[in-house]
């Protein structure tokens, strides 16, 4: 249905600011940054390509998506070249590295779990980061966008289904 981008753009951008609540955006630093980039000798986390014209440049790439509580913190963070951070999305950082590049997955975890591990970095949850307080206004306010969100996408549905019909009647 045209117009579905915009309501998934708008739950994409709800959700990420929701879960900057929990883990609050924090910028790597220039130092931070070079030292993830030599971690992984200047190439991409995933393809192992340096930056290019064809892949856009080296970017700092989430391996645990804002949207599930990852930040912009060493350990959380690989250089991954555009190509391959456009490719993988939302998906796993595991996943895709088994389904796109299967022959080298293997080595390449190994080398994104080390560069974790020296970090010791993991995710944030609601219940470790908020006061029970902070909580219950957190998931209610979850609760509240998912229910706006199935209201608007409701109206946006019958507004569509009628324009439909008139257009059909029109004809």
């Amino acid at each position: 249905m045209k117009g579905t981008q915009h309501f998934s753009r708008m739950n994409y951008n709800v959700r990420r600011g929701l879960r900057e609540i929990v883990a609050p955006d924090h910028r790597v630093s220039k130092q931070e940054w070079a030292l993830a980039l030599a971690e992984f000798d200047g190439t991409c986390a995933y393809c192992g390509a340096t930056a290019t014209a064809e892949n856009r440049g080296i970017v700092p790439d989430h391996l645990v998506a804002v949207t599930d509580f990852g930040e912009l913190v060493p350990g959380n963070i690989v250089p991954a070249c555009q190509s391959c951070n456009d490719s993988r999305g939302n998906k796993p950082w595991r996943e895709f590295l088994a389904n796109r590049f299967p022959a080298d997955a293997a080595n390449r975890v190994a080398r994104i779990e080390r560069y974790i591990a020296v970090h010791n970095y993991s995710p944030r949850s609601p219940e470790a980061s908020l006061s029970p307080e902070e909580l219950v206004q957190y998931n209610d306010l979850v609760a509240e966008w998912a229910s706006f969100l199935v209201k608007a996408q409701e109206l946006q549905s019958k507004v569509a289904h009628r324009r439909s019909q008139a257009a059909t009647v029109a004809s």
